[in-house]
């Protein structure tokens, strides 16, 4: 059953998923296609037994990765998948048990887990929080990336504990923040966490807090800054790298996996050769394309087909950016081009 926007029935949920425009209330072990990977099997309970699972769902899109927020009764839940973690992000809610093998997790409101998809069995209270599922090879190559060769397990769980957010132990807030900020984002301009490759950062983000439960991030920073700060062939072989392949939906990740330099040194660099970060040098390289095609365009060329050749998703994000960086439209460029390969 579907409820439409509603301030009050959003109030349950973590903070108000605006841009979603709706919940689901439903079966969580019966979702529809977009939701339905997010929950494993299982019962639900109260004090009086077994009773029919409820679940208030709404889900936002950001990139590649799909952020779930829910409300659910209390439940036996039983995770089983390959190449995926689930994240469960709980805000509020009872204290629950997760146990896998000999390991048994205690998680209180406001910790994040982590947990492989290899037959845990989670014994969860009243629920209320954000759920994302994790791909195993995206946080893979951002742990290798950002870890210069430190190795995670991710056949194992991780509990994050949110230790009051203080000064070393913040991450769980920087995830909060950034998902908090693709909700306000998406729901004023759907193009722009594609844009900003937020997805990217939230991978980041989890990347951060594992080293930082197990440790080693203090190690990791020393080897950040021990990289040279002056410009070098591989930041030369990098340009050649974005101009090659800015049709691609390049990542700050792809960028320093490509250099083997970190996205702070990445930063500074593009900042004092090119005035701009690399994502910006990354979308003018795109638009520069975009120029080119637009004013060379063939008979079935359109502004569409053209924005999306050269990596754009949204029509109306090239357009914006193409006036900024022109000061012209795209549409402007492309009948010019057509008036003159008439007169010749």
């Amino acid at each position: 059953m579907s409820t439409k926007f509603n301030d009050d029935t959003f109030a349950s949920l973590p903070f108000p998923l605006r841009s979603s425009r709706e919940i689901l209330s439903m079966d969580p072990t019966n979702l529809f296609d977009g939701a339905k990977d997010f929950f494993g099997s299982g019962l639900h309970r109260n004090k009086s037994g077994w009773i029919q699972p409820k679940a208030e769902v709404s889900t936002i899109d950001a990139g590649r990765l799909k952020i779930l927020a829910t409300k659910t009764t209390p439940c036996i839940s039983f995770e089983e998948g390959s190449g995926i973690s689930t994240l469960a992000m709980s805000r509020y809610g009872d204290c629950h048990r997760y146990k896998e093998g000999g390991l048994v997790y205690e998680i209180e409101p406001e910790d994040m887990h982590l947990s492989p998809r290899t037959g845990g069995t989670a014994d969860v209270g009243c629920f209320s929080g954000f759920i994302l599922e994790i791909d195993h090879r995206r946080l893979s190559r951002v742990l290798q990336v950002l870890g210069k060769g430190e190795e995670v397990d991710l056949t194992r769980p991780f509990l994050l504990k949110s230790r009051n957010n203080t000064k070393d132990h913040a991450g769980n807030g920087a995830l909060w923040s950034c998902i908090s900020l693709i909700d306000q984002i998406i729901g004023e301009c759907s193009y722009v966490t594609e844009a900003l490759s937020l997805d990217d950062q939230i991978y980041r983000l989890l990347a951060l807090e594992l080293f930082k439960a197990q440790g080693r991030l203090g190690t990791i920073q020393k080897r950040w800054k021990t990289r040279s700060k002056n410009w070098t062939e591989q930041v030369d072989n990098l340009v050649d790298y974005i101009r090659a392949n800015s049709h691609l939906p390049l990542t700050l990740t792809d960028l320093e996996e490509a250099s083997n330099y970190s996205g702070r040194q990445l930063q500074n660099l593009f900042r004092e050769k090119f005035d701009c970060t690399p994502m910006q040098f990354v979308r003018r390289q795109r638009l520069q394309r975009a120029m080119e095609r637009l004013e060379n365009s063939g008979d079935g060329d359109t502004v569409t087909n053209i924005a999306r050749d050269c990596g754009y998703r949204f029509t109306s994000s090239f357009s914006t950016d193409f006036q900024k960086e022109f000061g012209m439209s795209p549409s402007s460029v492309l009948r010019g081009s057509r008036v003159s390969g008439h007169r010749v």
